[in-house]
């Protein structure tokens, strides 16, 4: 039978076999349910990966407006600029 060491921190390194039966690459997500008899595992299917608020923090400093249009229109042409 096949072990796992679990390191400090509770860390584990998967063997070679499970991430290839796992098809799972460096930055795969992996979900896991605990059951009464041990712990299954499988990919996770994430869609899409949402992007913190932070990310955007700043954009808009030191920038004065003199009427909400021009707020609008900046803010416009920056979510042009965006990646979608």
């Amino acid at each position: 039978m096949a072990m796992i060491r679990v390191r400090e921190k509770n860390q584990i390194t998967l063997p070679k076999d499970v991430m290839a039966f796992l098809h799972a690459k460096p930055d795969t997500y992996i979900e896991y349910f605990i059951r009464s008899n041990g712990v299954f595992m499988r990919p996770a299917q994430i869609t899409q990966r949402r992007e913190s608020i932070f990310r955007y923090a700043g954009v808009g400093k030191k920038r004065t407006y003199a009427t909400a249009k021009e707020a609008d229109a900046f803010i416009s042409s920056q979510r042009d600029e965006w990646d979608r």
